[in-house]
């Protein structure tokens, strides 16, 4: 299979190595794509009010140098205007 997008090397801002490897459609999607952006719990800023499960992972990826698009999650809860449309019969 094929990539789509560049791969291209960008600056690490945390420790680990000094580059990473990056696909750029990915990552100019990631914080789109990503539901903790869309969630009420999601505070990074208030540590004491944060989702632990948006914590943890920042944590992971800090620790590996490794960036995630969060796409499923039990404990969303949508920012006000955020609208969830039932589709429970959807597999996947």
């Amino acid at each position: 299979m094929q990539h789509v997008g560049k791969i291209i090397r960008i600056k690490n801002r945390f420790p680990g190595p000094p580059t990473l490897v990056v696909n750029t459609v990915g990552e100019g999607l990631r914080k789109h794509l990503n539901l903790c952006f869309s969630c009420s719990c999601f505070h990074p800023d208030q540590l004491d009010v944060h989702c632990p499960i948006a914590q943890q992972t920042f944590e992971f990826s800090k620790t590996n140098s490794v960036s995630f698009a969060l796409v499923r999650c039990a404990a969303f809860t949508p920012k006000p205007g955020v609208e969830v449309s039932d589709n429970s019969e959807s597999q996947g």
